[in-house]
């Protein structure tokens, strides 16, 4: 993997990515860094075109915010596997392809008879990576799955829980994208091997065991100790979330007992002039089963809340962090788009989507680099978009594009 004068690392490197609702965040990784990626997809389009939210609300295959995101920067092309002449151009397309990314059941593409044996015997050097729910083998392997099973059965849900009440399941699809983060760094890996050996492999990316490594420790506590560790709930003023006058906020004033945390947070209620701040000096509040009682949990809250309520969420953070408490805002969208750190970083990217005629605004940079620069590419392309051009660099003239899309085998769009 070399770097050309446009400093990107990744601009000798071509990704075919034949993902859809699940492993498309890896190959924008790739594309953040001048990779040539082709987003293939079948002639009827990408689940992902399916999902809302939509530009202003409005149905459209081409009007997916969440497609828009994760295939930004991405060439596109429609193909029909299931045709032997598709075949016989998704293999041409592996030829020259160093990393393909797909997120099919187990064994879809060995009943096309494009297994990976297949698919290495026309390319040595191909790293194939493969998303699934449970992986390609073992006993789950042909489950169906979901970003809500695998994160049910990875512990997610659970971890998310409060003591018996019922788990909780956090926003988006969280298990996805933590399986497309690793299948991004299992790819570099794999295809740094392959760049220094000619010797491709597959890589196995399942995301029930990317969920696991998102639990710290939970495991380890049920091991060590016979205990299942939970969220902490309402350990007052232990990672709690509390009302102010915009919004909310999360507090941690003290952990265990340690009381070099809470002895600040005293402090600062004191100079503040809360109301019945006095109370906070009890040594009972040292005692996590006290903080945890339904006495301490309220009393935190009354005399916390009472002073909070009439602050909003900067104000707050910007006075405990003059005390060396540990308080955060809680933000939401508007919150991110006007925080002065992600603006100042220009996290931000307002991209101009001639289709949708309108710009739109998404996350930038997942990183910032020494020397490389990182880039959100061109708009997620339309169906089809890219299909004849991808043809042509494989030799194909007009008139064989035009009876392949004919015959339905692709769609140029």
């Amino acid at each position: 993997m070399g770097i050309d004068g446009n400093e990107h690392s990744l601009s000798d490197i071509r990704v075919l990515d034949f993902t859809g609702e699940l492993g498309p965040y890896t190959g924008k990784m790739y594309v953040g860094l001048g990779a040539d990626v082709i987003h293939l997809e079948p002639v009827a389009g990408d689940p992902l075109r399916c999902r809302g939210p939509f530009y202003k609300g409005i149905p459209d295959q081409n009007g997916s915010l969440q497609f828009l995101y994760y295939n930004g920067g991405k060439r596109g092309m429609a193909l029909d596997l299931k045709s032997e002449k598709g075949r016989d151009i998704f293999l041409e397309l592996c030829k020259t392809t160093d990393l393909l990314l797909e997120s099919f059941a187990p064994g879809y593409l060995d009943q096309l008879d494009l297994s990976y044996n297949r698919l290495s015997a026309v390319n040595p050097g191909l790293v194939q990576t493969s998303i699934t729910p449970f992986g390609n083998f073992g006993p789950y392997q042909n489950y169906p799955g979901c970003d809500f099973t695998t994160s049910a059965l990875g512990g997610f849900l659970f971890l998310a829980g409060v003591e018996n009440e019922k788990p909780v399941r956090a926003c988006d699809n969280q298990a996805y994208r933590m399986a497309e983060s690793y299948a991004a760094v299992g790819s570099s890996i794999a295809l740094l091997f392959a760049k220094r050996t000619g010797i491709g492999q597959f890589v196995d990316v399942c995301c029930m065991e990317a969920v696991g490594m998102a639990l710290e420790n939970a495991a380890q506590y049920w091991d060590l100790e016979g205990k299942n560790r939970r969220g902490r709930g309402t350990e007052a003023g232990s990672a709690t979330v509390h009302p102010c006058k915009n919004g909310y906020f999360a507090i941690v004033a003290i952990m265990g007992k340690n009381k070099i945390m809470w002895d600040p947070f005293v402090q600062w209620m004191k100079e503040e002039g809360v109301e019945d701040w006095e109370v906070f000096q009890d040594e009972r509040w040292i005692e996590p089963d006290y903080r945890r009682s339904k006495t301490g949990y309220e009393t935190f809250c009354t005399v916390l809340e009472r002073f909070t309520m009439k602050h909003d969420k900067l104000t707050l953070y910007e006075k405990a962090q003059a005390h060396r408490v540990a308080l955060t805002p809680v933000s939401n969208g508007k919150d991110l788009l006007e925080n002065p750190q992600l603006n100042f970083r220009q996290f931000w990217q307002t991209i101009k989507h001639d289709y949708l005629n309108a710009d739109i605004t998404f996350p930038g940079a997942p990183y910032e680099f020494g020397n490389l620069k990182w880039r959100f590419g061109q708009p997620a392309p339309t169906l089809g978009q890219h299909t004849a051009e991808i043809l042509k660099s494989l030799g194909y003239d007009e008139g064989q594009i035009h009876a392949l899309a004919k015959e339905g085998i692709v769609y140029v769009g």
